[in-house]
């Protein structure tokens, strides 16, 4: 039974199941032992994983409003999380604008828009939607088992809305000094002249800086209180951020700096210091494509030799990822100030005095582990981050009897990236986009590929793989789907070699069509509330050589049909589906017309996706003439409108510039509109222009209103001279 938060029902149960007897002794059977408190701790470890979200480790752990088993994309459809793959097929990627972009103002329906169409970093390829998947327990046993004998915390977020580099930052100084990008040109940090690294300031200005900060961190503290600490990490690289603080990297505190290898020699002798962090280096870091298996084996080995080593009984792990890495999450992270928070990421807090089972919904960050260190030991706080963090007390019960060592074992990792591909709908006859196996080979020695075996004749391989597998060493088995009949298709694909999970087989699935639309998803673009549009429409096309049935066509939504089908559709022949959009309400509105026909695919579902508002901008855009820089431009005003039945409120406008949530310098406005806007009535917003370089400057005027539509955005573009 795991005891979760405010289980009181669980221990009562437990008792009138084993029987009253059993409970009234319990008691008599504990040891004596001193009060415990905070004190009780003396070894604070806080090891930091690469790039993954909340929903993508431990969606599944719990139900909703915590946990989520589907996502909602761009078009306000919502679809289901499918399985991530132990080794992904590529990286996400997961930058400052690319989390403003996913995170759509807390909406966090546009993690599909990440690099669309980039083959190195989107979210979805050949409609994979590869960030909108997550992990099953089976794929991640060990995690799992973590969560449910100690605390996972399922409200922690990343500090900071950006890349790993700023984020660890974070996790050592509760800033990033405004760094809000990895460092350029494979930088190191302070021993890389000539390298920079974006910075913004809390006004939003951007310069390229030289990575090599002087502002305070928890080792600086701790180093001044004669605090025992150690950072583990592979060296110089941007997940070893006091490679990027001078008075560290430059002194001999740089000492304190060792390889990640020597955490399992400290756990074993028992000569750990106070405070550690904890940093993995290739291939156990879990970064995509990295296997996830191969990184809870290494946190697995560290762990198993910390409970076994002599310290376990007086120390706290503190097991978290740095950020998102690009997968959907669909909890809106605070803003608690201008650089975050960042998406949701998972925390395991692992202890003899964890709160065996306990979910924590407290809200954490990573300053909540320096804020923990710093009342520990009496330090004073960095910055109004960690002074303000919630300090994770929670989590902890110092009056329980600690806690056993959970001892677990590792698993083999099986060579094959996957267990399955998946391919969309395809229209007979016609190949598909790749989609690849990739073969690791995870042991130190040589794997011999016997085999590579496909039974399906709608689906074919290619390989680059050769009959020996160096350690550490991938190749990949590349597969298409052409759909020789319509509805489902299957196959496998079996994969023989020396390794002891041999065979490794693949299932293949997709579905032939030869109902194909011309035009999907229908978007229609943003019209008021109540009101309807022009229609807009997509042409189905029978590309087989029968007939194609047609028994009904249907739309849902805020949507009305037309159509020229009727109950027939030659082969070859082509008949058009129209839809008119009138939006119920504010924000996307998502419909569908589904199409039920004689098709093995059926039924076809044409997408719809159009934005109702109830807001208006006059003119939609303001463009300045060229303006001699460090001069003021003449105002242009732009009139704001309710156009809607019901009153709204305006919280706040500003200025956004390149990094979308940038106040750009270039520009300032001033206007009457926060407050409550009635039925009907306007406001005006007054821009200047004042460039304060030479050439073109494009900015956006940003209202954020009470309305699902939230906020409206009017370019803004001009020239310095």
């Amino acid at each position: 039974m795991r005891f979760r938060s405010g289980n009181l029902w669980g221990f009562t149960a437990c008792c009138l199941f084993i029987g009253i007897f059993l409970c009234d002794i319990a008691p008599a059977q504990k040891t004596a032992r001193p009060a415990a408190d905070l004190s009780s701790i003396n070894h604070f470890i806080f090891i930091v994983k690469e790039n993954r979200s909340f929903d993508n480790l431990f969606g599944l752990f719990e139900p909703p409003p915590y946990g989520a088993t589907t996502g909602v994309i761009s078009t306000g459809q919502v679809i289901p999380l499918g399985r991530t793959p132990d080794v992904t097929p590529r990286d996400i990627d997961h930058g400052w604008t690319t989390s403003l972009v996913a995170m759509d103002n807390g909406k966090m329906d546009r993690f599909d828009l990440i690099s669309p169409g980039n083959p190195i970093f989107a979210c979805t390829l050949n409609q994979d939607y590869l960030c909108y998947t997550q992990y099953t327990q089976q794929d991640i046993p060990n995690y799992w088992a973590y969560a449910q004998n100690f605390v996972l915390a399922d409200n922690t977020f990343s500090s900071i809305h950006a890349a790993s580099f700023p984020a660890h930052l974070y996790t050592v100084a509760a800033q990033s000094g405004g760094a809000v990008s990895n460092l350029g040109r494979g930088g190191l940090g302070c021993d890389t002249p000539g390298v920079t690294v974006t910075v913004l300031d809390e006004q939003g200005y951007a310069s390229e800086q030289f990575p090599c900060f002087n502002f305070q961190t928890l080792a600086n503290s701790l180093e001044a209180a004669g605090i025992s600490w150690k950072y583990y990490a592979a060296g110089e690289s941007i997940w070893n951020p006091l490679d990027a603080i001078a008075s560290i990297r430059n002194t001999s505190l740089w000492q304190n700096v060792v390889p990640t290898t020597e955490l399992l020699t400290d756990a074993a002798n028992g000569t750990l210091p106070q405070v550690s962090w904890v940093v993995t280096a290739d291939p156990f870091m879990e970064h995509p494509p990295r296997s996830m298996c191969n990184g809870e084996n290494w946190t697995v080995q560290q762990l198993n030799a910390l409970m076994q080593g002599p310290q376990w009984d007086s120390t706290a792990v503190f097991l978290t990822w740095d950020e998102f890495g690009g997968f959907y999450d669909h909890v809106p992270p605070p803003q608690t100030d201008y650089y975050g928070l960042g998406p949701r990421v998972p925390l395991l807090i692992i202890s003899p005095y964890s709160r065996p089972g306990y979910i924590s919904h407290t809200q954490y960050e990573f300053s909540s582990f320096l804020k923990l260190v710093e009342e520990r030991y009496n330090l004073a706080p960095l910055t109004l981050r960690d002074a303000n963090a919630n300090d994770m007390l929670d989590s902890f019960d110092f009056a329980q009897q600690p806690l056993a060592p959970l001892l677990l074992n590792t698993r083999s990792c099986s060579p094959a990236s996957t267990t399955a591909l998946i391919f969309p709908t395809q229209k007979v006859g016609k190949p598909s986009s790749v989609k690849t196996v990739t073969l690791t080979n995870f042991s130190s020695s040589p794997l011999t590929l016997n085999s590579v075996v496909l039974n399906g004749n709608d689906f074919a391989k290619t390989s680059n793989c050769s009959g020996i597998i160096p350690p550490s060493k991938s190749c990949t088995i590349s597969v298409t789907f052409t759909p020789t009949t319509t509805g489902t298709r299957t196959g496998t694909l079996t994969i023989t070699d020396s390794d002891v999970t041999s065979p490794q087989l693949v299932n293949l699935t997709g579905s032939g069509t030869n109902a194909v639309f011309s035009v999907n998803p229908v978007r229609f673009g943003t019209q008021v509330v109540g009101t309807t549009g022009v229609a807009k429409a997509s042409n189905l096309t029978n590309t087989g050589s029968t007939p194609l049935t047609i028994s009904s066509i249907v739309a849902a939504g805020d949507y009305a049909k037309g159509t020229t089908c009727t109950t027939t559709l030659a082969p070859g022949a082509t008949c058009t589906i129209s839809a008119k959009f009138t939006p119920t309400t504010a924000g996307t509105r998502y419909g569908t017309i589904t199409v039920t026909d004689s098709d093995g695919s059926s039924p076809q579902v044409l997408s719809l996706t159009g934005i109702g508002t109830q807001v208006s901008a006059s003119p939609a855009s303001l463009t300045f003439a060229g303006q001699p820089v460090g001069t003021s431009s003449q105002p242009q005003n732009v009139t704001f409108k309710n156009v809607g039945t019901t009153p709204l409120n305006v919280t706040n406008v500003e200025v956004l510039g390149s990094f979308l949530s940038a106040i750009v310098y270039n520009y300032t406005q001033n206007n009457n509109c926060i407050g409550s806007l009635a039925p009907g009535a306007s406001c005006t917003l007054s821009v200047t222009f004042t460039p304060i370089a030479n050439g073109p400057i494009n900015a956006t005027l940003s209202i954020a209103h009470s309305a699902g539509d939230s906020p409206l955005a009017v370019p803004l573009s001009g020239t310095g001279i």
